[in-house]
């Protein structure tokens, strides 16, 4: 009688992170944070259960590992964005590219609008997001030439972060000022003025 053994993984544990990172992203997106299942995401990943917990011990910890890749991902593409652009132009791009981002992908509409379980499970994850895009935005416009002192700069920025979320959480009702030019309009006329 022979046994058969079981196959031996032989991808790296990058790739396994990957691999759940991009499975827990699906499931998160899918099903929300309090019906997601750690057992499909370990399915979908190609892992085992126990190799799922050792990288990530709880769904929390899996949660706020795959936000700092999302909002990473984001920040990069911000950044990219307002690349060789004046203080205010750059501002203008920010906004509108920020909204755009936030509305149309699924995974980053969920984690910072439509999931309340999120705030409940990890409270602190909007304060996050709002800090880590505020400081990298605050970065960015220093580099593309914003003059005014550190401290107005990041709040600038943070009230352009959280006025975002707010359009997000809340649409305005005329549809006509959610359009990309309407927004761009709104971020040159009311939030570019702020930075100098």
């Amino acid at each position: 009688m022979t046994l058969s053994r079981k196959a031996r993984v032989t991808t790296s544990p990058q790739e396994q992170e990957a691999a759940i990172l991009a499975a827990a992203a699906t499931e998160f997106t899918d099903a929300g944070v309090r019906q997601a299942n750690m057992d499909t995401i370990a399915k979908s990943a190609g892992v085992s259960r126990s190799t799922l917990y050792r990288r990530f011990p709880s769904k929390d910890n899996l949660l706020i590992a795959l936000a700092n890749v999302t909002f990473e991902r984001g920040m990069t593409e911000l950044e990219d964005v307002i690349e060789g652009r004046t203080p205010r132009e750059a501002v203008v791009e920010a906004f509108a590219h920020g909204a755009h981002m936030i509305a149309t992908d699924p995974l980053l509409h969920r984690m910072v609008v439509d999931d309340t379980e999120i705030r409940t499970l990890t409270a602190s994850m909007s304060g996050i997001f709002i800090d880590m895009v505020a400081d990298r935005v605050s970065d960015s416009l220093r580099r593309a030439g914003a003059t005014m002192p550190d401290d107005e700069l990041r709040r600038a920025v943070e009230i352009h972060v959280r006025l975002v979320i707010s359009y997000l959480e809340v649409p305005i009702a005329d549809e006509a000022q959610r359009t990309p030019e309407a927004i761009r309009e709104l971020a040159a006329s009311f939030l570019a003025p702020m930075v100098y």
